[in-house]
């Protein structure tokens, strides 16, 4: 196979692993990655294959900073991203955790040239925390 210049790929990526979040704290999930990228796509994984939901996107990033993308409404004001695209590595913060976030979340890299490959990676969010009685 061979490899066009701009290729890119994950350096650091969490291969479908799982993290551990607590109810009403915040995870921070980073992903480094090289090449010539163009945008960066963090949201809801959808159910057996390797893209982002439809109107499931949580986060978008490019070479310019965010990218305004509408928001599923249950994750609203909860979600942000930081980084840089062109430096190689972004964070995406998932804030004030519910029961209800446990899934898999997807991160995805577009290339600046569209003739090459996305790149697609994931990861499964556990939730822990304690339930009330009243």
């Amino acid at each position: 196979m061979i490899y066009s210049v701009g290729q890119i790929k994950f350096t650091s990526k969490y291969d479908g692993k799982t993290v551990t979040g607590l109810v009403g704290s915040s995870v921070s999930l980073t992903w480094s990655f090289s090449g010539d990228v163009n945008i960066v796509v963090w949201g809801l994984k959808k159910d057996g294959v390797d893209v982002i939901q439809n109107k499931g996107q949580l986060v978008s990033l490019n070479k310019n900073g965010p990218v305004s993308v509408s928001v599923p409404s249950e994750y609203s004001g909860r979600v942000i991203g930081s980084g840089d695209v062109s430096s190689g590595q972004v964070t995406f913060t998932l804030s004030s955790i519910r029961m209800s976030d446990k899934r898999f979340y997807g991160c995805k890299i577009r290339p600046t040239d569209p003739f090459d490959q996305e790149a697609f990676d994931s990861v499964y969010l556990a939730v822990k925390g304690e339930h009330l009685v009243a």
